[in-house]
C-alpha cells in the first residue's frame, strides 16, 4: 500500500479503486478541506500519518466518501460510517463498536474482522470481495458467519474452524484463500458448494490432510490453479 506526499498530504492510489487521503488528527479541518477541493473519494486513518481519532463523526462532512480504510486504532464510535451512502470498499481495525453493514448496500469489497454483535453482511448482493481476519467463535465453525452470494472472491486469515464443511454454498465464488488456520483438518465438499471456483489457495494450514488437494480439485470443474498445503496441485 504505497502512500506519497503530495502537496503536504500523504495519498494512496492502490488501497482501493479510487485515490485515499491520509487523516492527520492534528490537521483534521486542512485534511477534510482536500478532500472537498479536490473531491477525494477515499480516506484512511493510521497512526503512522497522524491519525489517533476515537471517533469518525468527520466523515458526516464528505458523505460522497467510496472508500474508508482505518488501522491500528481504538474506535469508541463509528456512527459517522453511516453518512457514506456511495461506500464501495471498507476496512477497519476490529477495536471498534459492531457495525449494520446493511447499511452500506453499495459495497462491493470489505476486509473486516467480524464482531460478535456485527450484522447484515449476508445482505450485501453487490459484495463481491470479502477478506476475513481472525475469526475464532466458541463454535469452531463458519455456522455463523453470514456471507452473500454474489461473493467471487473469499479469503480468510487465522480461523479455528477444522472443516470448511460449515461454509455456506456460493454459487458464483471464483476465488477461495484460506490462510493460517491451524485447526484445519478438512476442505469439505467444494465441488459442491463453490461449482465456479477457478483458484484454490490453502497455506500455512499444518493439519490439513494429505491427498486433500488431489481429492478436492477432482469435483471442481472450473479450477485452473491450485495450491494446497506445501504444493501446487493444478
Amino acid at each position: 500500500m504505497p502512500i506519497a506526499l503530495e502537496d503536504g498530504f500523504y495519498i494512496s492510489h492502490d488501497l482501493a479503486h479510487v485515490s485515499c487521503l491520509a487523516i492527520d488528527s492534528h490537521r483534521l479541518e486542512d485534511c477534510i478541506a482536500r478532500v472537498r477541493a479536490k473531491r477525494i473519494k477515499g480516506v484512511l486513518g493510521h497512526p503512522s500519518y497522524g491519525f489517533v481519532g476515537q471517533d469518525l463523526d468527520f466523515l458526516t462532512e464528505v458523505p460522497w466518501l467510496e472508500a474508508v480504510w482505518f488501522s491500528d486504532i481504538n474506535l469508541k464510535n463509528i456512527d459517522g460510517l453511516y453518512a457514506l451512502e456511495d461506500l464501495r470498499h471498507f476496512g477497519v481495525h476490529p477495536k471498534r463498536p459492531p457495525i449494520d453493514f446493511s447499511r452500506f448496500p453499495k459495497l462491493r469489497r470489505v476486509i473486516v474482522e467480524p464482531k460478535a454483535r456485527d450484522r447484515g453482511l449476508g445482505s450485501l448482493s453487490h459484495l463481491e470481495l470479502l477478506h476475513i481476519w481472525h475469526y475464532r467463535p466458541k463454535t469452531k465453525d463458519f455456522s455463523g458467519l453470514e456471507l452473500p452470494g454474489s461473493l467471487a472472491e473469499l479469503q480468510i486469515n487465522w480461523a479455528n474452524a477444522s472443516t470448511l464443511d460449515s461454509l455456506p454454498a456460493l454459487p458464483n465464488l471464483r476465488r477461495l484463500e484460506i490462510h493460517r488456520c491451524r485447526n484445519l483438518e478438512s476442505l469439505g465438499d467444494l465441488g459442491a458448494k463453490f461449482p465456479c471456483l477457478e483458484h484454490l489457495v490453502v497455506a500455512a494450514c499444518g493439519r490439513v490432510m494429505p491427498g486433500e488437494g488431489e481429492r478436492v480439485v477432482h469435483d471442481l470443474p472450473a479450477i485452473v490453479h491450485a495450491y494446497v498445503r506445501d504444493g501446487k496441485v493444478v
